[in-house]
Parts: C-alpha cells; sequence; structure tokens
C-alpha cells in the first residue's frame, strides 16, 4: 500500500506539473550519481530560466507534525503514529547531488519543495526557510511565483542536457534500476556498494558528459595537464579560476 500510495502522488504531481507549460521543462523520477550512495532517486525535477525546482512527493494523510532540522518527522492518525525521515533533509540531498552532476555547485536559485496529499494537516510551530512544504493544489503557484529571469537560457539548456542523459527509455531496464535501488536503500544506508544495473547507468552518464562551458562565467572550458593529471580550465583565467577534475568524479561515483 505504501508504494501504491507513493506512485499515485507522483503521478498526481507529474499531472499538474504537465500544465506548466513551455517555458519549463519537466524531468520525472530521475537518477543522479550520487558519490556516496550510487545512485539517488528524485521525484520531480523543473527547470527553467526563473530556478530550479527540486520536488519530493509525500502522499501521507493524517497530521504532519514535523521540525526543519530534526532527523525524523511524525504522521498521526487517530492514535497511531508513525515516524517518516525529515523529508527537507531528503529533499537538500538531492538538491546538493543535482549541483554536484550539472556542475553548478554555486548556483543559488535551486528551489527545494516537499509536496504532501491535501489529505494531510500540517501541525508545525515554525515556518521552513530552506524548502517549500506544500500541499499538491499550491504547487503550481509556488512555483510560478518566481518569476523574474535568474538563470541563463544557455546555463538551464546545459543542465536539461545532462539530466536527459540520465533518462532510462527501456522499460525493464528501468524496471531492474528501481529495484536495484531500492533494494541498496533498504540493505545498507551507509554502504557505498553499487549494482550492475546502477554502475551501467553511472558509466553511460561519465562517457557522455563532458564539461565544455564554464557554469561561472560561460567562458570555455579546455582540458590542461596539472601536476596531478588533466583537468578542465576555464579559458578566461586567470578572471576565472573554476576548474572540473572530470577524473576525480568518476572515481567518487
Amino acid at each position: 500500500m505504501p508504494i501504491i500510495k507513493g506512485k499515485y502522488g507522483e503521478w498526481v504531481v507529474k499531472t499538474k506539473l504537465q500544465k506548466l507549460g513551455d517555458a519549463y521543462t519537466v524531468f520525472h523520477d530521475v537518477y543522479i550519481p550520487n558519490g556516496e550512495r550510487g545512485l539517488t532517486q528524485v521525484d520531480h525535477i523543473v527547470t527553467s530560466v526563473h530556478g530550479v525546482f527540486v520536488i519530493e512527493t509525500k502522499h501521507y494523510s493524517g497530521w504532519i507534525f514535523g521540525d526543519e532540522y530534526k532527523p525524523y518527522w511524525t504522521q498521526v492518525i487517530y492514535k497511531k503514529k508513525t515516524k517518516m525521515h525529515n523529508p527537507i533533509r531528503q529533499n537538500y540531498g538531492h538538491v546538493q547531488a543535482l549541483l554536484t552532476y550539472t556542475g553548478q555547485a554555486e548556483m543559488k536559485d535551486v528551489h527545494s519543495i516537499i509536496a504532501f496529499s491535501p489529505s494531510s494537516t500540517f501541525k508545525f510551530n515554525k515556518d521552513f526557510t530552506s524548502a517549500h512544504v506544500i500541499q499538491f493544489p499550491e504547487l503550481l503557484a509556488t512555483i510560478k511565483r518566481y518569476k523574474e529571469q535568474r538563470i541563463s537560457l544557455a546555463a538551464v539548456k546545459r543542465i536539461n542536457e545532462k539530466l536527459k542523459v540520465l533518462l532510462v527509455e527501456d522499460k525493464s531496464e528501468r524496471k531492474h534500476l528501481k529495484a536495484e535501488h531500492m533494494q541498496s536503500v533498504r540493505k545498507a544506508k551507509g554502504s557505498k556498494q553499487t549494482t550492475h544495473v546502477q554502475a551501467d547507468l553511472i558509466s553511460k552518464v561519465t562517457k557522455e558528459v563532458a564539461p565544455t562551458i564554464c557554469p561561472r562565467c560561460e567562458g570555455q572550458l579546455t582540458m590542461k595537464a596539472g601536476r596531478y593529471g588533466k583537468f578542465y580550465g576555464c579559458s578566461n583565467y586567470p578572471d576565472c579560476r573554476y576548474t572540473d577534475n572530470l577524473n576525480a568524479k568518476r572515481q567518487n561515483v
């Protein structure tokens, strides 16, 4: 039942996001390379010149109690209390994985959204500062409140291109990827072991994605040889000192 409810919640959010319009690009159920666990799964990512939105769906009912900085929140249905991992902290990890993977580590216009079912009732004592905690009907309005252009079209295009590499079209491969990801999460939260399907996707990413444009100043990135091996450096050096050590990234994932 939790899996079915979760999938239904993701479907509801997916349907709503389809109404955003052509100014936005939407990605669903994305597996992003994460140096700590191989891959991390993100429910929805929306990109635009107004910002990037990372969305975690929670199809929960009942009263929801939680604090921004505590590791667990509580769901209460009548007299039954159930603990859940703090979704703000959970989605923070998703945001960091996205920024690292896309080479946008210093980009500030990335917004974390935790979208709960409207059958839930929030019982929070304080407002949240690092994420929007809302219900499904508020989702589009929350995204569209950001109206100014904050990211260049070129940067959005680069982000989209990298995310497209992660899309798995083959149904059988996607089924195995989901199953193995869930199995690895259940086995050991601290384990760095990756499954063969996850490794295939990570290998695909590192082979197909190579940086060409500096994310800081949009200068040209070129391959250079340094004291510790090859790396990508910005053509606007020394005004821009951005570097991208691709070999180190491959070792981390």
